[in-house]
């Protein structure tokens, strides 16, 4: 049983202020919504940001029973019963329309495949019907769950580890999808690892009038994965920077193993993969986690690191007993040490960010770069520019020299180098905060003292490089792919040309 068990209601209903207000932003149509500024750009080790605002400070603007008003839409969605599978381990579905019937498509995604995936289920029509009733809303906690059956269990025997899209058609012709990870069952030291971060896919999904950040009434403490994702036509942020990562590194040859943040959290493994790829950021993981990364990368040197996201490993969160036994267990995070009923009980637990108190683990110390603010409004493009002390190896081949500019992949998010954590600004990012103010930035790499290697972008729009098509960075498409050949290369996983 969790500690989080019904969140203590005990301790809750001892004057706990539930009444947390809303991070309001103009729009949730990037990736992802600000987190709060935490004010200087070049903290010490261990100090915690200045509130330049932070949530507490920001005007509650409430909808219908306290909550977005969401009218769940009269169209398709579903959602898979479990964040990954393990290959011969069963699938289940869960599918509301209001149509007669419905049909899905199962597909796992292969760019080495003409056609970019692998279809491994076609269904036949399915009888339909709408659940949309069965949602609920926990007032208190603010969790929204769809609460759907179960409507389709599948046989996963034979399915090859990946990144699978499941997309559903009813007989009115509305569409929705779901993603699920086919996990590798056993990850092995020699191989690299893509890690799907759904802690903090959920943490922003809005799907039934609520999450961590509520764009428009008070968030949410504790969120469900009994439910489809809001955005995203039901993928989250995947065809925003994840698809495309995922793309490159199985077009360069890079064979990965599958898992997600939520499974190295539930179930740290054993050993660690000699590569950990996070291609969203993992604003949102558990002391598990943080420990297990921090053990391999800082104390055994076995594991490196590739971030291609910003502000990573943000916030504290816990995971807590879900409402229907089996389902995945819920995400909670106060964002308050103070707010927090579990954090007299055990401080270390504190649902907070990490660089601040009770916790006082500043995330640059792991990462070596660690988020300084939301770059201009979030959505302008600012340039990096190839820094001295750039190792001669990443810049092989690149034609790159200090001083070279990289244009517009500085964008939604900025990280800079952390003091006293070895890391190495090795291109530098200027642009300006929110509020117009000068913003230093940095794209980092640092060698932890028992040799392990962490790659920071520090910055939402890296993937744009590898859509050259649509993207001027200044420099030719070939040199940027060069660079990034070569960071496999320092990392340990050289690709073919």
């Amino acid at each position: 049983m969790r500690p989080d068990s019904r969140l203590l209601p005990a301790l809750a209903a001892g004057g706990v202020a539930l009444a947390l207000v809303a991070l309001v932003v103009a729009s949730c149509a990037r990736p992802p919504a600000p987190s709060p500024s935490p004010g200087a750009t070049t903290a010490s080790p261990g100090a915690s940001p200045s509130a330049s605002p932070n949530e507490e400070e920001l005007d509650t603007i409430e909808g219908i029973d306290g909550r977005v008003p969401v009218a769940l839409p009269s169209r398709i969605e579903l959602y898979a019963g479990a964040v990954s599978v393990t290959p011969g381990q069963p699938l289940t579905l869960h599918v509301s329309t209001t149509a007669r019937q419905y049909a899905y498509t199962i597909e796992r995604l292969d760019a080495t495949r003409p056609s970019g995936r692998q279809v491994v289920v076609r269904s036949g029509a399915r009888e339909g019907h709408d659940y949309r009733s069965l949602e609920t809303f926990d007032t208190l906690e603010r969790t929204a769950r769809a609460n759907w059956p179960a409507t389709d269990t599948l046989d996963t025997t034979g399915w090859t580890p990946g990144v699978y899209i499941v997309t559903a058609t009813d007989a009115d012709g509305t569409t929705g999808r779901a993603i699920v990870v086919v996990r590798t069952p056993v990850l092995v030291p020699g191989k690299p690892a893509f890690v799907f971060t759904a802690l903090t896919y959920q943490a922003y999904n809005l799907w039934g009038g609520a999450n961590l950040y509520s764009y428009a009434a008070p968030r949410a403490v504790r969120v469900s994965f009994e439910r489809p994702y809001a955005f995203g036509d039901g993928l989250g942020f995947w065809t925003r920077d994840d698809d495309r990562i995922l793309r490159w590194l199985q077009l360069r040859g890079l064979d990965p193993q599958y898992t997600t943040d939520y499974d190295l959290a539930v179930n740290p493994p054993a050993v660690a993969p000699r590569l950990l790829i996070w291609p969203r950021p993992a604003e949102y993981v558990t002391a598990s986690l943080r420990d297990w990364v921090e053990r391999h990368v800082d104390v055994i040197g076995d594991m490196n690191v590739l971030n291609f996201g910003a502000n990573g490993f943000y916030w504290q969160v816990r995971l807590a007993d879900p409402e229907t036994p089996g389902a995945p267990e819920d995400i909670v995070c106060y964002k308050s040490a103070t707010a927090d009923p579990y954090a007299t009980v055990d401080p270390a637990l504190a649902t907070t960010r990490w660089r601040q108190p009770p916790l006082n683990r500043p995330e640059g110390a792991v990462l070596g770069a660690q988020y300084v603010d939301v770059v201009g409004n979030g959505f302008t493009r600012y340039d990096y520019t190839v820094g001295a002390a750039m190792p001669s190896e990443l810049r092989a081949g690149t034609g790159w020299q200090p001083g070279t500019v990289i244009r517009g992949l500085l964008l939604g998010e900025g990280d800079l180098v952390y003091p006293g954590s070895g890391g190495l600004a090795i291109m530098a990012g200027r642009a300006v905060t929110p509020k117009g103010a000068p913003l230093a930035t940095s794209v980092t790499i640092r060698t932890s003292p028992a040799g392990a290697r962490i790659f920071d972008a520090g910055t939402f729009a890296w993937a744009d490089g590898f859509a050259p098509a649509t993207t001027d960075l200044g420099v030719t498409a070939a040199s940027f792919e060069q660079f990034n050949r070569n960071l496999l290369a320092w990392l340990g996983f050289p690709v073919r040309p």
